[in-house]
């Protein structure tokens, strides 16, 4: 799935576009009770490959620019639902997503970037020189690291108001569109088994800030381009209901799925 580290590094370097940094522009969930709340949410977004997540299953990571940054915030511990649906035509995006605690550098702060000297500097810390694909991990933690923001905009003569740090995310699980013919052999891959262009998931989380990465779960096995970044539009829908509800509605699913069989 990977090629040279060189091609990679072309593929940051050309990354001065609406996917060059870690935001979370009209993708924020904001704040949910699944505790004493019954809600569904749905936000939309682009994705820049067909495989940018899967790409980032392996052990060297990937690149964040082929993959979209989603966020809410728990007010209480519960369960939710994250579904993502492909909205391109023919289907043509098999969306893949992990989700994390923790949140990107937002508002007043430099936006993190996988080429950032610190994003680079701490995967070579793990990995050693020129070895690490991105920063993104698509199954399990990964920070990425912002630039210096100086007293004057780009002065760096002008004194560091705020200096450069790294965002850290946790990882808590993951579901993929289709099966291993799709996004490739990598241990702990939740496929859903049917490459039908959506794919959705649980997860029992507690209190707290998230992130959501959606991209592609299709392996890549030729050499990546460098660009231009493709679109891929999807649609991500955050739901929760009150605990209590959950066991019923699995009950009547159950239920159904058991008279279709008869």
């Amino acid at each position: 799935m990977k090629t040279s580290t060189v091609i990679v590094l072309v593929i940051l370097a050309s990354a001065a576009s609406a996917f060059a940094h870690l935001t979370y522009t009209s993708r924020d969930f904001g704040t949910l009770n699944p505790g004493n709340e019954t809600t569904s949410l749905t936000k939309s977004g682009s994705i820049s490959s067909t495989f940018g997540w899967a790409y980032s299953t392996d052990a060297d990571y990937g690149d964040s620019h082929r993959n979209r940054a989603f966020r809410f915030t728990l007010a209480t511990a519960g369960q939710i639902q994250l579904s993502a649906q492909s909205t391109g035509p023919s289907n043509l995006l098999l969306p893949a997503l992990s989700i994390y605690s923790g949140l990107a550098h937002i508002g007043q702060d430099s936006l993190d970037h996988d080429g950032t000297s610190l994003s680079i500097s701490y995967l070579n810390g793990l990995f050693g020189p020129d070895v690490a694909q991105g920063s993104f991990n698509a199954l399990g933690d990964w920070a990425i690291g912002n630039e210096d923001v100086y007293n004057t905009p780009g002065d760096s003569t002008s004194g560091i108001a705020a200096p450069a740090s790294l965002s850290y995310f946790r990882y808590r699980g993951n579901v993929a569109d289709g099966t291993p013919a799709n996004y490739g052999s990598a241990t702990g891959i939740q496929g859903d088994g049917n490459a039908d262009g959506h794919a959705s998931a649980w997860f029992d989380l507690p209190a707290g800030d998230y992130t959501v990465m959606v991209g592609g779960a299709q392996m890549y096995n030729g050499s990546l381009p460098a660009g231009p970044y493709t679109s891929y539009p999807v649609n991500v829908t955050l739901s929760v209901i009150p605990e209590a509800s959950v066991p019923l509605l699995f009950a009547l699913s159950t239920l159904g799925l058991a008279f279709r069989r008869r």
